[in-house]
């Protein structure tokens, strides 16, 4: 092996999250509407509220609520 010198560190590359909510872009009071089928709507809750949360660790002044709704998952911005 072979030490070699003032090699940059790649960019962390962690997994793509599988749905693109504008969390960002969303001011207090609005709602964003997920399209889920039925029988997938608790387990798609659950990834979309742990992706809210990736996001409130590093925006700690916004809080979202997440619903499950008849066709979908509800997401609203309280905070």
């Amino acid at each position: 092996m072979e030490i070699e010198k003032d090699i940059p560190i790649p960019d962390k590359q962690g997994k793509r999250t599988k749905y693109d909510i504008p969390l960002s872009e969303m001011k207090v009071g609005d709602h964003v509407k997920i399209a889920v089928q039925r029988v997938a709507i608790k387990a798609e809750a659950k990834l979309i509220r742990n992706q809210i949360l990736r996001y409130k660790y590093k925006n700690p002044k916004t809080d979202f609520t997440v619903r499950a709704l008849e066709s979908g998952v509800g997401i609203w911005r309280i905070k």
